[in-house]
């Protein structure tokens, strides 16, 4: 083990044990996260802010009987610790009991060891270099007369756990961001990278790419509201797959029957062609090893060739309905229920370019935004299209259109999709472009 990530973990391991060691509770459970987080935010084709933000936190979960307090502060000297996990057993005190509460969990299978989640260089990232990433991207936008909006991001972060009941475990992870809006006057482009090695990402590439979408979408036309062919590119399919797993891959609404798969395990709900999965340790992803109540993580396949397999769970909802801990618990309190994080859509045959090339009529959605719920067990959204929306005729992209408004069901539309072959990876979900049949666009708009 390397003297930098030793130490990092000895400081880690001294406050949680002297969270635990304070601690009156039944039952206690510590959490340290540290987080270097550094952003240079483009707009107009400047770095107008450049931040970096270094923070430590201890969350102490207390429990008393069937009763549980949760408090969470900065200040992790002795004197902060004790202070800290006094209020979290005074709130665990003052807390109505919870009778299906089943205790913190105990220790578990071996957590997998991920050194590859970690990038040094990434971690060492200095301003400088992110400003040179933004000056390709600069030089770019300048060569097409277009400005850019959006930011080039490297973090660097641990996550330490310890219970009482003897979990003890720690990570540490770099990830990087480059996001990009390319606009002019009556139309905009846009590209996204992610990755855990800030050398992975190529600012050009994305640059060119957002640029071209602006320049290929200005004097944009208009179609009328009705059902299309549509191709959404990686952003957009992970908007989608965001809702579905906050709307129907957890157990909280599976148990409350919320969810569209309560009641349909093992039946099909999507088409034969859709598997998908959470995978913490997928090599595109941004996963780590084990949940905020320090259990191992477990790859969950959620659905297998459209059929539904399982949702995924913590410790409360596995004793609440007698299933396997896959090791899934956001960090306490929510009320959310353990929720898929790192979600992976198995990919198609085609390329996104073939699938386009495909397509007689229908338009290509390079983004989403302003998503609403509209109707929760049949996974109904509203929203609308953004950055980089297109007419494809005949095989080709031959105009930029104006935004549409969409309304459409995410499990349906999964029933009459074809995905593409390359898989990308947006926030924190790993996707292909999509295309779908008989999509359904509700509205159009003035830009």
């Amino acid at each position: 083990m390397r003297a930098d990530l030793a130490a990092e973990r000895a400081a880690a391991d001294a406050v949680l044990d002297a969270a635990l060691r304070d601690s009156t509770a039944d039952e206690t459970e510590a959490i340290v996260m540290a987080q270097d987080y550094a952003l240079s935010r483009i707009m107009g084709n400047t770095i107008h802010e450049n931040i970096i933000e270094r923070n430590r936190t201890l969350s102490v979960r207390a429990v008393i009987g069937k009763r549980v307090g949760v408090a969470t502060s900065n200040e992790l000297d002795a004197a902060g610790i004790r202070t800290l996990v006094k209020r979290a057993c005074e709130i665990a005190r003052l807390s109505p009991a919870d009778d299906e509460f089943p205790g913190l969990p105990t220790s578990g299978p071996a957590t997998a060891e991920m050194e590859f989640a970690y990038d040094e260089a990434t971690a060492s990232t200095t301003a400088a270099e992110r400003a040179a990433a933004v000056a390709k991207i600069v030089r770019v936008m300048v060569k097409h007369e277009i400005d850019a909006a959006g930011y080039v991001s490297t973090s660097a972060g641990s996550v330490a756990i310890a219970n009482s009941k003897g979990i003890r475990q720690f990570f540490r992870s770099t990830d990087s961001a480059i996001n990009i809006k390319a606009m002019s006057a009556d139309s905009s482009g846009y590209a996204e990278g992610h990755a855990r090695r800030f050398a992975d990402l190529d600012a050009n590439a994305l640059a060119t790419t957002a640029a071209q979408k602006a320049v290929a979408g200005r004097t944009p036309g208009a179609v009328d509201p009705g059902e299309y062919t549509v191709i959404l590119e990686p952003p957009a399919v992970r908007e989608f797959l965001g809702y579905l797993s906050w709307t129907g891959f957890g157990a909280m609404p599976f148990a409350e029957g919320a969810s569209f798969m309560s009641g349909h395990i093992g039946e099909r709900v999507m088409g034969p062609n859709v598997t998908i999965a959470d995978d913490f340790a997928h090599p595109l992803g941004d996963g780590m090893p084990f949940d905020f109540e320090g259990v191992t993580r477990r790859p969950v396949t959620l659905v297998e060739q459209g059929i539904a397999r399982d949702v995924v769970y913590d410790s409360y909802y596995a004793a609440k309905l007698k299933h396997a801990n896959t090791g899934h618990a956001l960090p306490a309190p929510n009320t959310y229920g353990p929720l898929p994080l790192n979600v992976v859509v198995s990919p198609g045959q085609k390329s996104a370019a073939q699938l386009v090339a495909e397509t007689k009529r229908g338009l290509l959605v390079s983004r989403t935004w302003y998503i609403r719920l509209v109707d929760k067990l049949q996974t109904i959204i509203t929203g609308m299209t953004r950055d980089g929306f297109f007419l494809i005729e005949d095989g080709r992209i031959t105009r930029g259109l104006r935004n549409m408004r969409f309304n459409e069901s995410i499990v349906g539309a999964l029933g009459r999709c074809e995905l593409a072959k390359d898989l990308v990876r947006s926030e924190n979900h790993v996707v292909p472009a999509c295309r779908i049949e008989g999509f359904h666009f509700s509205s159009g708009t003035t830009f």
